[in-house]
């Protein structure tokens, strides 16, 4: 599919004429966790000629989050970099609905850079460049949710809270075709990690192609699970895009306790 044809099929079930793209420009925030689908929406989010005034994510300060992508988002911040745009790091420890209240707080009225660098510091990480709140008006969030009603609905509520429209462009988008569309778009992916019958310690820090994308059809076929991770049989990050100006480039390490597991990353840069 070419992005003209992908931009008009994304657009909240209908066609968007040359005009309506010309006159509905916005300033937005791309909810952000550095893997596949929310660094597609915020692709999706500049072909329609949108500002993103920053990649927002939170970072869990806990081992496990309802809503929140853990352990590697922080890469987000890179990835940030990369396609132009300022991130807004929040910290939370994760409890369920509080998570989503220190979101909520953060886009109102910035975040403690002291908060901000204590995450990074606890784990040995150089903090990518950041910001501490978002400079100018915004009227909108981009979301990358496939099919969780749980985050969705939340960020509707939080929309409604802020005064700004919500946008998830890939919302039940079918999962293979889905997946099929982030690989033949130029997107580089990484797996980052598995909890699934199917996916061993093997698709730790592997990249998917082509190749890789038809094994894990496979697989999911065969084991019962969502060729997309959409049910958390495995995360991903995005090493590289159309919209990025150079690539991610990481250090880590495969944590494997026998059922599941994660690459652990432990830095990483950007290749120009």
């Amino acid at each position: 599919m070419t992005p003209e044809g992908l931009l008009s099929i994304l657009v909240v079930g209908r066609v968007v004429t040359g005009k309506e793209r010309a006159s509905g420009a916005r300033r937005v925030i791309v909810l952000h966790s550095g893997g596949k689908d929310s660094t597609y929406a915020a692709w999706w989010a500049q072909m329609k000629g949108w500002e993103i005034a920053a990649c927002c994510t939170v970072l869990i300060d806990a081992e496990d989050s309802m809503m929140f992508q853990t352990d590697s988002s922080w890469v987000s911040g890179l990835q940030s970099s990369a396609m132009g745009c300022p991130w807004l790091p929040i910290v939370s420890e994760g409890e369920p609905e509080i998570e989503v209240s220190d979101l909520l707080q953060g886009l109102r009225s910035g975040v403690s850079m002291d908060t901000v660098e204590e995450w990074f510091g606890k784990r040995g990480i150089n903090a990518p460049e950041f910001v501490t709140s978002v400079e100018g008006p915004w009227d909108g969030i981009v979301v990358g949710a496939l099919r969780s009603d749980y985050q969705k609905t939340r960020v509707e509520r939080l929309s409604m809270e802020l005064g700004v429209s919500v946008h998830t462009p890939l919302w039940h988008h079918d999962g293979r075709s889905h997946m099929t569309d982030i690989i033949s778009h130029g997107f580089e992916i990484m797996i980052v990690s598995v909890s699934s019958d199917g996916l061993d310690s093997s698709w730790l820090g592997r990249v998917l192609d082509i190749a890789g994308l038809k094994d894990l059809i496979s697989l999911s076929e065969r084991y019962r699970f969502h060729p997309d991770g959409e049910g958390g049989e495995f995360e991903t990050l995005a090493l590289s895009g159309p919209h990025m100006s150079g690539k991610i480039l990481l250090e880590g390490e495969s944590r494997w306790n026998g059922s599941r597991g994660m690459w652990h990353i432990t830095n990483g840069s950007i290749s120009n």
